[in-house]
């Protein structure tokens, strides 16, 4: 049964965040609260151990609702694991196969 939204309820809105990441660097497409687009860059640094890296990419996106993944299956299974020991919320994260981070557009795959 669906149910109806009265007067004075806050409409629950979807946060979402589309990452890339491989060895060397993330890119993590979002939207700002006024709605426009953001896209920031993380690159690894000369002496960051991947985990750190990782954890540092997990930092960006940790409280959206749901964050889609791509990039080369190695990454992005161990940057689902860093997010899920942060976050204990698995059921946030969306794995897509690899696509390169120039077809990343408005926060979702072309």
């Amino acid at each position: 049964m669906l149910g109806r939204r009265g007067r004075g309820q806050a409409t629950r809105q979807l946060h979402e965040a589309t990452v890339w990441i491989d060895h060397d660097q993330a890119i993590i497409v979002d939207r700002a609260e006024d709605g426009a687009e953001t896209v920031e860059t993380l690159e690894r640094r000369p002496a960051e151990t991947a985990a750190l890296f990782e954890a540092r990419t997990v930092e960006q996106v940790v409280d959206e609702t749901r964050v889609v993944v791509s990039g080369p299956a190695d990454m992005r299974t161990e940057f689902d694991r860093a997010y899920v020991a942060v976050t204990h919320r698995p059921d946030r994260l969306v794995d897509v196969e690899p696509t390169r981070p120039s077809q990343l557009r408005a926060g979702r795959q072309a």
